[in-house]
């Protein structure tokens, strides 16, 4: 019924005359752009003229950089940046995101006072809608996180909405989240500012500039070569969007950058009989996966489609995005879901259907920092349509990055060390990127999981647990077990629970941690980063005494627990450290550590031929046997004693298990349970499994998941690395002062830093927090990021949670972090958390809560009580 008149696009004629004015106005103080030569040396060359390319520019310059060189190897902004939509929203799924999009905001509205650059800035703020109660509460959850980064936002009624934005039809909505500092701009003349504004500080700017590759040597790199000649440099930075895979496979040292084309399409409309006005709210609709903004009268629309049209999986063949083809089939659920929402636009005229590529990585992330093996190569792409959004904050922070080693916030969920080579494969790319695209809009509740790219990593025991119904997750590529499904559940049902409440598994996770605690379980490990690090002297002791905080010169056969900290005390790494001999140390660490944790050891290796480091994840099957009863299993198939006075504590020994030898068998579990972890030779992996699961039928054995593992350490105060503990904490924020080395006369990275704030105080606190007055059975669960009250004021924000089975009530893990009346950070005490009332925020209800400092005692974990007879305070226990 839409009257179908397509016209010139004459906003492409406008973009190109931007581009061209920004070429024009950010070369000409330092090159005719084609016909000057290239300079023979730079600090810092960047390879990419779009938004994030001439934001990293523009943020190096403002920290006193000089000698920066931006290559383009077309025309500034003529990639994305081009055809971007130019929303900037804070409406982003984790809070760094949001952090970089508030960033930008604020970037883009004083650039045009900074350069005289008009950048088309207009704070229309954006409405996010919801058709149903599931997407309401994940709004409200967004509200309540967005809170604490200070962000205005407030839940509205169906009724405000048609207030704010009369063209919406609200009939089916149940509510909206309105965020008044949402903004749109113009991105080729934001680019434009950018552009102009880094010229100003000394940046040269090249276009019609192609990277060829670039020059690696000793793990450094030293040079890009180009087209037009070659550059010396000691950093280069991969901005080159949809192209940045294809420049990471360049050169002879090869860069994963995992990233894939997809068509995104968008129409515009010509004024409307009654124009819009330019600072209508922006619309985001994402149960009819749809946006919506203001367009010169008119609006732009466009979304994330559930069948999306992967692009370039043969590689680079354009230097500039051009307006592909249009595709008025695909593109026509979005244009009902658009009529649906906005009846009124039914008689107006489309302008055009605008087709252009937009990259996408493997979990909606962007892609950033440092990469991996090669000293002074950064990355910076992979914005999943939200280039714009992220440009302004993610430029910062890699401009910091390069500047101090470090960025001014945790952003591990955007590190490109996530990944490793497995996720460089094109065909695993495009399939995964089509599953990701439409995800952008699609309602995700806690712990949901991709399902393509799957089976990628497995333990040689997968087939046989999956016959068990074990429910698999995914963790760095590797299959894990979730949970496993009693025989006679009904399996699909459980596969498709999906709910912000009480889920469905939670009597079989109970099951499994009941037997954890009162018999034997088996939950396969093998996804750890398993290291060995060798030397024929001393090498290898003097790196771990340098690079870890706990004293690593102990006996053969201890076990350590410790930190790897940076040079502010932050954890790099939290691992167990095992001494197989004089020289040679067996290195455990959480699974998605494996790029980052060998990048980090890697890079304060002394070059020493004696001194080895290899990874062995790949030798090792890990059987974590947890429950009081593992003793005896154990003791019956190695007719050796694992009673405590012979098997002690954080021990680790070489045995025979069943016929199996060379097994290493450690006195630990990650949970606080009683047990021991099996490392088990591949080759051996599936005896040792079925013996271990045939003798132990007589105690009770069982197979238990990764949901178990969490609700047994989260009740034991456990923090684990990448959820609770990152790079900016430290041991004495997280009360892990015990596993520092105070008391040696050894060096080690992160010692000053503690030693400050040992005298100092801390300014942030790890605490438990249980909650009380919650329903379990109706009430909206606690996942991970909810704010943190205490006497009435926000003060913190929770990094783990899970039901305890044991106490009966949820338990949350976070950090405290006061403030004093002028803003600044205050000192945390004991007493200042004994003394606050607590409450937590889940969805915009709270829950009062008791905390902690320390876990539970054993003897109340064991009482069986009602939840409304007993108080957690007359049990407190240290």
């Amino acid at each position: 019924r839409i009257f179908l008149h397509i016209t010139d696009f004459d906003g492409d004629q406008r973009a190109e005359d931007q581009i061209s004015a920004a070429s024009k106005n950010s070369t000409r103080s330092h090159t005719d752009s084609v016909s000057a030569a290239l300079p023979a040396r730079a600090r810092v060359v960047i390879c990419g003229g779009g938004i994030v390319g001439t934001s990293v520019a523009y943020h190096l310059a403002k920290l006193g950089w000089t000698e920066i060189v931006l290559l383009e190897q077309g025309r500034l902004g003529a990639g994305t940046t081009r055809f971007c939509a130019g929303i900037v929203s804070v409406a982003k799924p984790l809070s760094v995101e949001s952090k970089m999009a508030d960033y930008s905001i604020a970037l883009y509205e004083r650039l045009e006072e900074e350069t005289s650059v008009k950048t088309g800035f207009v704070r229309t703020g954006s409405l996010c809608l919801a058709q149903n109660q599931d997407r309401l509460l994940s709004l409200k959850r967004l509200a309540s996180r967005l809170k604490v980064l200070g962000v205005s936002c407030n839940v509205i009624k169906p009724k405000d909405v048609a207030r704010l934005h009369p063209l919406v039809n609200i009939h089916d909505l149940v509510g909206a989240l309105h965020l008044p500092g949402d903004s749109v701009v113009s991105p080729p003349d934001v680019n434009h500012a950018l552009a102009v504004a880094s010229a100003a500080h000394g940046v040269q700017i090249y276009e019609h500039t192609s990277v060829n590759h670039v020059v690696v040597k000793k793990g450094h790199v030293t040079a890009v070569e180009t087209d037009r000649g070659s550059i010396e440099c000691e950093y280069f930075v991969n901005c080159a969007g949809q192209w940045a895979y294809e420049l990471g496979q360049s050169g002879e040292v090869k860069v994963s950058v995992p990233l894939h084309g997809c068509e995104h399409f968008y129409l515009l409309t010509k004024p409307l009989s009654e124009p819009v006005q330019n600072d209508s709210p922006v619309l985001i609709d994402m149960d009819g996966r749809i946006y919506t903004r203001a367009w010169h009268g008119g609006i732009l629309s466009g979304g994330f489609e559930k069948n999306p049209k992967p692009i370039f999986t043969e590689g680079r063949n354009q230097l500039e995005i051009q307006n592909m083809q249009e595709d008025w089939d695909h593109f026509e659920p979005m244009l009902s879901a658009l009529l649906r929402r906005m009846p009124g636009l039914e008689s107006c005229e489309i302008q055009q259907l605008v087709n252009c590529p937009e990259s996408f990585t493997p979990d909606m992330r962007c892609l950033m920092g440092e990469t991996p093996g090669i000293y002074g190569y950064f990355v910076l792409a992979g914005m999943n349509s939200s280039g714009l959004s992220f440009a302004g904050g993610a430029g910062k922070y890699l401009a910091e990055w390069i500047t101090y080693g470090y960025p001014s916030a945790s952003v591990w969920p955007l590190d490109i060390k996530r990944f490793g080579n497995l996720q460089s494969s094109r065909t695993f790319l495009r399939h995964r990127v089509m599953e990701v695209m439409p995800l952008l809009y699609e309602l995700k509740v806690p712990r949901w999981d991709f399902q393509t790219g799957r089976q990628l990593r497995t333990s040689p025991l997968y087939d046989r647990l999956d016959m068990q119904g074990a429910r698999w997750m995914e963790k760095h590529g590797f299959e894990r077990a979730k949970y496993f499904i009693p025989a006679g559940k009904d399996l699909l049902a459980l596969d498709q629970s999906k709910t912000f409440y009480k889920p469905d598994w939670f009597d079989i996770v109970g099951a499994e941690v009941k037997c954890c605690k009162e018999a034997v379980c088996v939950i396969d490990m093998s996804s750890f980063t398993k290291f060995e690090l060798t030397s024929a002297g001393d090498q290898a002791l003097q790196l771990l005494q340098r690079l870890c905080a706990n004293d690593l010169d102990v006996p053969v056969g201890h076990i350590v627990h410790t930190g790897m900290l940076n040079q502010r005390g932050g954890y790099e790494n939290d691992c167990s450290v095992v001494r197989l001999s004089k020289n040679s140390f067996f290195i455990i660490s959480p699974t998605d550590q494996q790029v980052h944790c060998w990048s980090w050891i890697k890079k304060h290796m002394p070059s020493d031929p004696q001194l080895h480091l290899e990874d062995v994840s790949w030798k090792y099957t890990a059987l974590n046997l947890i429950g009081p009863r593992a003793m005896d299993v154990l003791s019956e198939l190695s007719y050796v004693s694992m009673t405590p006075e012979h098997f002690p504590s954080l021990f680790c020994k070489e045995m025979s298990v069943g016929y199996a030898n060379g097994i290493r068998v450690m006195s630990m579990t990650h949970t606080g349970e009683p047990g021991f972890m099996l490392y088990i030779p591949i080759e051996y992996a599936l005896h040792v499994y079925n013996e271990v699961m045939s003798v132990g039928q007589k105690y009770g054995i069982r197979n238990a998941g990764y949901y178990a593992l969490r609700s047994l350490r989260i009740e034991k105060f456990f923090a684990f690395w990448g959820q609770d503990l990152d790079s900016f904490t430290t041991p004495l924020e997280c009360g892990r002062e015990f596993r520092v080395k105070f008391d040696k006369d050894t060096d080690f990275l992160g010692r000053d830093a503690l030693l400050r704030q040992r005298v100092e105080g801390v300014s942030r606190r790890f605490v438990m927090l249980v909650l009380e007055d919650h329903d379990t059975e109706l009430d909206v669960w606690p996942w991970w990021g909810e704010p943190i009250y205490r006497n009435g004021e926000l003060i913190g924000v929770t990094t783990s949670s899970a039901y305890s089975y044991t106490l009966q009530r949820h338990v949350c893990l976070g950090f405290l972090s006061p403030t004093n009346t002028d803003g600044s950070p205050a000192t945390v005490t004991a007493d200042f958390i004994n003394r606050g009332d607590y409450e937590v925020d889940i969805a915009g209800q709270r829950f009062p809560a008791k905390a902690k400092l320390y876990p539970f005692s054993s003897l109340f974990a064991q009482q069986k009580r009602r939840k409304d007879d007993m108080e957690l305070s007359n049990f407190q226990s240290k």
